[in-house]
């Protein structure tokens, strides 16, 4: 299938999202990834300290997009979903998950039925099935930024406060203007242009870089914000 296809077609946007994570994939050959992983592993340290998979993406989507060049009529949107990817594999791996465990026992079923926060709670009662996207985790941290009733009656929110309270530098995954906003700004500006049928260029791909991967980027606020006391790197 095309990324026109893809783009144009009428599923839902996760499973175009996902057919453009296969797209990026089929794109590059195994031992050139691999060979960019080495690259990107020499040039950043940071890099080791983020789960395989999104050492993959990142790699994958940063080899593609030397292929892409300046052509001005390429489609950089496989490229772009990458970058994305990689972001919500560390929130899943950093956040979601851990919080499944804090909330394990926890009586969840008034928050599976919540509209807000319900695909979350319903991951973290049963964290077998697909974790929530990252669109659906910036929604319940909207809610938990924003609700304060949320905040003390909700099983799973308190749970989640429990968790950042061992997390030294989690003030940032709290703050309207921290992963929050980075996440709005993933998703508007990039995800879902990515998914639909916009064109994106060689500039967006850069931009989504910078906020994803760039100097400050969202995966390394993400290890400083979701690192316990007295532990370093994972």
């Amino acid at each position: 299938m095309s990324i026109y296809d893809i783009k144009s077609g009428t599923g839902a946007d996760e499973d175009r999202i996902d057919q453009l994570a296969e797209t990026l994939r089929a794109l590059v050959d195994e031992s050139a990834i691999k060979r960019q992983e080495e690259l990107l592993l020499a040039k950043d340290t940071r890099l080791a300290k983020l789960t395989p998979e999104a050492i993959r993406f990142l790699a994958t989507s940063e080899k593609l997009s030397e292929r892409l060049g300046d052509d001005p009529d390429l489609e950089w949107s496989p490229a772009v979903i990458g970058l994305c990817k990689a972001v919500e594999v560390e929130i899943v791996r950093r956040i979601i998950i851990p919080l499944a465990k804090q909330a394990a026992g926890a009586s969840l079923g008034e928050d599976v039925n919540d509209k807000d926060i319900g695909r979350v709670a319903k991951f973290c009662s049963r964290p077998d099935g697909k974790p929530p996207e990252i669109g659906v985790f910036s929604h319940f941290l909207q809610t938990t930024i924003h609700s304060q009733s949320r905040r003390e009656n909700s099983p799973l929110i308190r749970a989640f406060l429990s968790l950042l309270a061992d997390w030294p530098g989690s003030n940032w995954l709290l703050e309207p203007s921290g992963l929050h906003k980075s996440l709005v700004t993933l998703t508007s500006k990039f995800r879902n242009r990515a998914a639909h049928i916009d064109e994106l260029d060689k500039s967006d791909y850069e931009a989504c870089r910078d906020l994803v991967a760039g100097e400050n980027g969202m995966v390394w606020r993400l290890i400083l914000a979701s690192q316990s006391v007295g532990k370093k790197g994972k």
